[in-house]
């Protein structure tokens, strides 16, 4: 499958104005929850692997005691591309629709 092309910074910096969760490190796309326990983290992690299969593109996910790490790149291309912001965005509808009730408010 090819991979679509690096995305330019202010399409990225737009991406992320609106997407408050998310933050750019080092150019990652990294997103950062607490969650109540640590099951509820190994549940989120385990959730998203059939987002990960059908997008042909997976995270670096790290779990521990309540909370949960991922970071998203697109490897081939160096950087963000659309791909990562498709992902991200089905991750965080992925947590709205099943995960709420485990997340921890900061």
């Amino acid at each position: 499958m090819s991979r679509p092309e690096r995305l330019e910074d202010d399409v990225i910096d737009s991406w992320l104005a609106e997407h408050p969760a998310w933050i750019l490190e080092n150019d990652h796309l990294v997103r950062e929850l607490r969650t109540v326990d640590y099951p509820s983290g190994v549940a989120i992690v385990a959730a998203q692997v059939d987002l990960a299969q059908r997008l042909d593109h997976h995270p670096i996910a790290t779990i521990g005691y309540k909370e949960v790490r991922l970071v998203l790149w697109t490897h081939d291309r160096g950087g963000i591309t659309r791909l990562d912001l498709e992902y991200a965005d089905a991750f965080d509808q992925l947590l709205d629709e099943r995960f709420s009730a485990v997340l921890a408010v900061s």
